[in-house]
Order: C-alpha cells, then sequence, then structure tokens
C-alpha cells in the first residue's frame, strides 16, 4: 500500500503539470485571438471559432482552483491514491470535452487532446487506463451533439461531415489499439519491474550470506595455526624435558589465548554487517605492533612507523578487521622464512599519506613463481603443504579490504622473499560488508 500511494501521488503530481499546461495553451489561444498576428501565427490558435468566453473562463477558474486545492491539500501531505488520481483525470476529460465544445466542437483540431488523459491513466492502472479511454470516446462522440458547429459544418458539404464522423471512428480505432498495446507495455514494464525487484532481494541475501561465510571462513583460517601448534605440542609433552615441556605448556596457553581472541573477534559489533563500513572509535595503528609480533610464530618481526604515522592515530576502520587482514599476511610471511634457511625477519611498515594507511609487509623467504603470484588471490589455493592451509588467507584479505575501499597487491620473487602492500582510507567510504 505505501508503495501504490507514493506511486500515485507521483502520477497526481504529473497530472496537475499537464493541467497547468492545458491552461497555458488555453491562455495563448486567447491572446492569439485578441492581437491579431498573422496568420502564420495563429496556427497555434487552440480555438478556430472564437470560444464562449464565460463559459471558458468558468471551465479554467474550475482547473484552477482544483490544481491550488490538490497541491495544498492531496499532494503536500502525501494523500493520493489511484482512485483520486484517476478521479482527477475523469475531471480533466469532463473539462476537455467541455472547452471543445464551447469552441468549435467537433471541427475544432484539437479533440487529439482527448489521448493525454488516455495516456496519463496508464501511470494508474489498466482498470483507469480502459475507463478513460471509454470515457474520452463518449465525450467526442457528445460533441456531436452538443456542438453548435455541427450542422454548419454539414452545410459545408457532405464530404466535410462524413471527414469529422470518420475522426471519431479514426479516433475510437487509435484509441482502443493505443490503449491496448500501452497496456501491454505497462504489464510488461510492471513485471520487469517486480522480477528486477525479486532479483535484487535475492542478490542481497546471497551477498549477506556470503559476507557470513567469508567471516566464518576466515575465523576458521586464522584458528588452523594455533590449534595445530596446540595439537603438535600436545602430542610431545610426554617427550620433554621439564625445560621444555614448561615452555611448551607456556606457548600452548598463549595460542589459548589467540584462539579465544578469534572467536571474539566473530562476535565483535565490528565485524556484523550492518556495522562494517561505518566510523567506529579512533583508535593507532601502533596498537597492532604487539598482535604481529607474536603471529609469527618462531620467526623475527620487526615493525616499522614512518614519522607520518604519530600517536594518536584517528584510524577509524574496524580494527578487527584490520588486524585480521595484517596478522594473516605476517603468517603467511613467516611460514615463507620457516621454509627457506638463509631467511631472517619479516618486517611491517607503517605509513599514512592523503588520509591512507599504506602498510608493508615484507620477508626474505621461499617466494613464489608466476604462476602461484597469479593465483595467490584465488580461494582454496594454497602453497602450503596438505592440511596446513585453507587457501583462504589473501582472498578474505582482498574482500575486507575491497569494502573498507581499500586494495592489497604482492609482489614476489623464488627464493627472494615477497612484498604486500596493503592500502586502505583512514576513514571509512560507507561500504558495507554486504557487497562482497
Amino acid at each position: 500500500m505505501p508503495a501504490a500511494r507514493s506511486s500515485a501521488n507521483i502520477a497526481l503530481r504529473t497530472f496537475v503539470f499537464a493541467r497547468w499546461v492545458l491552461l497555458g495553451l488555453i491562455a495563448l489561444g486567447w491572446t492569439v485571438q485578441l492581437l491579431h498576428p498573422p496568420t502564420w501565427v495563429r496556427i497555434i490558435n487552440w480555438f478556430p471559432p472564437p470560444p464562449e468566453p464565460r463559459g471558458t473562463g468558468a471551465v479554467m477558474i474550475v482547473l484552477v482552483a482544483l490544481n491550488l486545492a490538490t497541491q495544498r491539500w492531496i499532494l503536500k501531505p502525501g494523500k493520493a491514491t489511484p482512485n483520486i488520481a484517476g478521479a482527477h483525470l475523469m475531471i480533466d476529460a469532463t473539462a476537455l470535452t467541455a472547452l471543445l465544445a464551447l469552441s468549435g466542437g467537433v471541427s475544432n483540431p484539437f479533440t487529439t487532446m482527448f489521448f493525454v488523459p488516455i495516456t496519463l491513466a496508464t501511470q494508474i492502472s489498466p482498470r483507469w487506463m480502459w475507463t478513460l479511454a471509454l470515457y474520452c470516446l463518449a465525450g467526442f462522440a457528445a460533441l456531436f451533439l452538443v456542438s453548435p458547429g455541427v450542422g454548419a459544418v454539414a452545410g459545408h458539404g457532405e464530404h466535410l461531415s462524413a471527414h469529422i464522423r470518420g475522426m471519431w471512428v479514426a479516433f475510437a480505432i487509435s484509441g482502443t489499439f493505443m490503449t491496448y498495446f500501452v497496456h501491454r507495455i505497462a504489464m510488461s514494464l510492471a513485471r520487469q519491474r517486480g522480477e528486477l525487484a525479486r532479483l535484487r532481494e535475492e542478490a542481497l541475501q546471497d551477498r549477506n550470506l556470503a559476507a557470513l561465510g567469508t567471516l566464518a571462513a576466515g575465523a576458521a583460517h586464522e584458528l588452523g595455526s594455533p590449534l595445530g601448534t596446540i595439537s603438535a605440542l600436545v602430542g610431545d609433552l610426554d617427550y620433554m624435558g621439564e625445560d621444555e615441556r614448561e615452555e611448551s605448556i607456556t606457548t600452548i596457553k598463549q595460542q589459548v589465548r589467540r584462539c579465544k581472541h578469534i572467536i571474539h573477534q566473530m562476535a565483535s559489533p565490528e565485524l556484523r554487517l550492518p556495522q562494517l563500513g561505518r566510523e567506529v572509535d579512533a583508535w593507532s595503528l601502533r596498537d597492532l605492533e604487539d598482535e604481529l609480533v607474536e603471529a609469527a610464530v618462531g620467526v623475527r618481526v620487526r615493525v616499522v612507523f614512518t614519522p607520518a604515522v604519530r600517536p594518536p592515530d584517528e584510524v577509524r576502520q574496524p580494527r578487527e578487521v584490520i588486524g585480521q587482514i595484517l596478522r594473516e599476511l605476517v603468517s603467511n610471511a613467516a611460514a615463507a622464512c620457516r621454509n627457506h634457511p638463509g631467511a631472517r625477519e619479516v618486517v611491517a611498515r607503517f605509513d599514512v599519506l592523503d588520509g591512507e594507511v599504506f602498510v608493508e609487509v615484507v620477508d626474505d623467504g621461499v617466494g613464489m613463481d608466476e604462476q602461484a603470484l597469479a593465483r595467490a588471490f584465488n580461494p582454496f589455493y594454497s602453497t602450503k603443504e596438505e592440511g596446513r592451509g585453507m587457501g583462504l588467507g589473501l582472498y578474505l584479505a582482498r574482500a575486507h579490504l575491497r569494502q573498507l575501499g581499500g586494495s592489497i597487491e604482492l609482489e614476489s620473487s623464488p627464493d627472494r622473499g615477497t612484498k604486500a602492500r596493503v592500502r586502505f582510507p583512514v576513514r571509512p567510504q560507507h561500504a558495507t560488508l554486504a557487497g562482497v
């Protein structure tokens, strides 16, 4: 019902505008008659014979009053309905019939103006369109009965009289065809709009579902590393010495805390669909240093902040999302270093320029060849051993950054390491995860 009311308001505004145009044509016709311009100007005259001034003036006053009242008491408060809009067109068709009867009747070439209310009725409903078509056809026929010029036309010859009657038949046939085909077009457009609305709703639901799956997959991906470490250490506890066992237990506790932190992220308001893409409380890039160091088990991590990164930073992107992306990159870099005997460290470099944050994560690990680099962002693609990775880290990182208005790029060479460049705006650009 609200949609129908809104559509009726739009249609009624169009009708009011068309009515003002009609009144303007009448005023123009009167002006042409009063000024007695050259013949080539009088061709625009809407009144072939002089109109009856009192009757025409009364119709104009009624239409002006109707327009003003409609704008004040119907359109302004938004109270239009399809029936009110249809009634207005009926009034317009009646007024048009009266004006034509007062200014030449069936001999007035502006009888084609009857097509206007028929066409406008397509904005309301098929029922009103057919109703207006029949009503205008009846109005045209009534001009033969009430118009004082019919006899005069007949006196000029049977041929001209037959021509006038043929105009009514032509109007009837044209009006019927136009109404039928416009009705078909309107119904086709309505079906297309309905189908488009349905597809948009389904696409939105699919995107939301994909977004939820992306978040869940991201959490599962992050949980895989600490849980794998815990599993390996627990299996070897019985074979460790006292000092090694204590160190392993400490590591297990750290990994358990990390698992709890990851699970806490999933419940974080920053990761809920309506929140992603909105501004959050400002936080500092320097707060990420400790968790990036912890993400690289067994590999040294050096975090560098340029002078442009001055505390307190005013980063207003979701902290947990940014942290998850950068932890994944550091974790990947550390894994590449562990597989390369000459690797020394992972460097994470932060910079801020022109309202955007730039982060480079550089390692000197095993690197990737061109084929692996081209597929690095594909979902479920991984260069790690079977069971050591899901192949979703970079895919999720790019998906999240895209929603935050950022990007990620990779440079890599075999045995020379990999450089990941991350860019995202300091403040969100009102994107939402629904677009993933």
